[in-house]
């Protein structure tokens, strides 16, 4: 059980706490209570594909706030990066009756539910505010595409990111939305393409509040006196404390390998090392 009062009254849950709770209790501990960073460097690929994807949002952002990228790079990252924008202007030309957000953070806090989203884009338009999220961790396509849709779709990302601009709205619109006036998009940009589109209703709203509410109370009353390392060591070889826990060095190339773990690595945490 969490002994720190504080936390329970400040730390707001974010996607990646919530998941890495679900990935196991005690990286939670370590990387949110004990405040522990990452302590190993990501090998080449890994710390490429973190690059490109920090870039391509950091010129989205440009874009979408009207200031030109300026693009400084030079070689295949840059026209990477290059055609990545390319298509990001192609799919999302400016609108005069939109407004755009990009980078938008909010916050909330309502007895248990203390959270925070940060959003890659809200585009506002007709009354109707459409969360857009960039996924540049290797393109998915076909049948793969198809699977990744519906794990995006499931996923804490959109319960966190739904639920809260719904209970924010009065923020972005001046108003309070209706449920069916919210849309999430998960959107690629090689090949370019949203990878799904979900609807937003009163009843998932409800549903959602259950289910963080549920979980959140679960972290705050979780008994790590009572940790069984066994249900959830199949997350060990991809964690930074592989090295605390098991004196084994976390395993990058399966991280590579493996497009669920690669996509669910908290690369906030990751980014503060270089």
């Amino acid at each position: 059980m969490l002994g720190n009062s504080n936390f329970k009254d400040s730390f707001l849950f974010t996607q990646h706490s919530l998941t890495t709770f679900d990935n196991c209790p005690l990286k939670f501990r370590k990387r949110y209570l004990e405040n522990l960073k990452w302590d190993s460097f990501p090998d080449e690929k890994i710390k490429r594909s973190i690059a490109l994807g920090n870039d391509f949002h950091l010129l989205a952002n440009r874009y979408f706030m009207g200031i030109d990228p300026g693009l400084q790079l030079s070689g295949a990252e840059c026209a990477e990066l290059s055609n990545w924008m390319e298509n990001l202007k192609a799919y999302f030309k400016l609108e005069d009756q939109c407004t755009y957000k990009p980078e938008y953070k909010i916050r909330m806090a309502n007895g248990l539910l203390k959270l925070e989203a940060n959003f890659d884009l809200l585009r506002i338009r007709d009354g109707s505010v459409e969360i857009w999220d960039w996924k540049t961790n290797g393109g998915s396509s076909g049948d793969k595409r198809g699977m990744k849709a519906k794990k995006l779709q499931d996923s804490l990302q959109t319960k966190v990111y739904m639920f809260v601009l719904k209970e924010q709205a009065d923020l972005i619109s001046g108003e309070e939305l209706d449920c069916s006036r919210i849309s999430m998009h998960y959107w690629q940009p090689d090949p370019p393409g949203t990878l799904v589109d979900i609807s937003y209703d009163a009843a998932m709203h409800e549903e959602f509040r259950d289910i963080l509410e549920s979980k959140i109370e679960n972290i705050h009353g979780y008994d790590y006196g009572n940790f069984d390392k066994s249900l959830y060591n199949k997350h060990c070889k991809f964690c930074e404390f592989n090295r605390l826990c098991n004196d084994e060095r976390v395993d990058f190339k399966a991280i590579e390998e493996n497009e669920e773990f690669f996509d669910e690595l908290d690369w906030d945490i990751i980014e503060e090392k270089f």
